[in-house]
């Protein structure tokens, strides 16, 4: 996972923004609930931070009006994330807010769209609230659907909120076997608490990433397999140990860098094993 820059954005603003040309009885509905929505996201920011959102739960029934609900959903569907609409501006900033446009959730697949932290549907008021709006790939955000923590351990991790840090905790073992493949997981950090613990799993296992990484690993070593096999069999340690040192600068949670640690560090793998299909 990817930490991203808390926003900037001020949740009042954008929700002004996004109303700003509603019909006039839509309009004086959802200027009714202004202060609702900001109390809401407040409530979002400090729960977010001590990584406590499923003591939002009470937000689900609020509003209680269904027209009130049905026109805080549309502020996000046709008023923000529409183009041409008043909000889209703010949606295109958060959007472009992921690194090399690559979603923070799965580190891989590019940014397509925005992520509710905390689903529309089930949280209306914070259905433009820019903390509870995440730059994702397609993929990650039609995963993780429509689900809400009800518990601190099945909270995923939030890029805004939540910072893994730079150490390694994504390893990677290759199995023995022809053609040799390589097995993701995760090894949590000596100052990771249980619930930090139980969380990355639960991130990882969400939206399959070992199954993602898995499959992007399968493909980079068949193209590895013809590199390997042009190089003198005393400089294939060597090749793997340089890749893995140069993607590790970057970020040593890269799935290539861990990839290629995992390889380098096969004796089966470097004396042959890469060559075999």
């Amino acid at each position: 996972m990817w930490t991203l820059p808390v926003p900037e954005l001020s949740a009042r603003t954008v929700y002004l923004t996004c109303i700003s040309m509603s019909r006039p009885k839509a309009k004086t509905r959802l200027e009714a609930l202004e202060e609702e929505v900001v109390n809401a996201a407040d409530r979002f920011e400090t729960a977010a931070v001590a990584a406590a959102l499923h003591t939002l739960a009470d937000l689900k029934a609020k509003p209680t009006d269904k027209a009130d609900r049905a026109e805080l959903k549309k502020n996000y569907t046709q008023r923000m994330s529409r183009k041409g609409h008043p909000g889209r501006e703010e949606y295109d900033k958060l959007k472009a807010a992921a690194p090399l446009g690559r979603c923070p959730l799965c580190g891989h697949r590019d940014v397509e769209t925005l992520d509710h932290q905390l689903p529309k549907t089930a949280y209306p008021l914070l259905s433009v609230v820019p903390f509870n709006l995440v730059p994702a790939c397609r993929s990650c955000n039609t995963v993780k659907g429509e689900t809400a923590p009800a518990s601190a351990g099945e909270q995923t991790l939030h890029p805004y909120f939540d910072d893994v840090g730079k150490e390694q905790w994504l390893f990677a073992r290759v199995h023995e076997l022809a053609p040799a493949a390589v097995e993701f997981y995760v090894k949590p950090l000596a100052g990771w608490d249980t619930i930090l613990t139980t969380r990355v799993h639960g991130h990882f296992r969400i939206f399959g990433l070992a199954s993602l990484y898995g499959s992007q690993a399968a493909r980079e070593m068949s193209s590895l397999r013809y590199i390997l096999k042009r190089k003198a069999p005393s400089m294939v340690g060597d090749h793997l140990r340089d890749e893995a040192a140069g993607l590790a600068e970057e970020d040593p949670n890269l799935w290539r860098a861990v990839m290629y640690q995992a390889l380098a560090g096969s004796s089966w793998y470097i004396d042959g094993g890469f060559a075999l299909e």
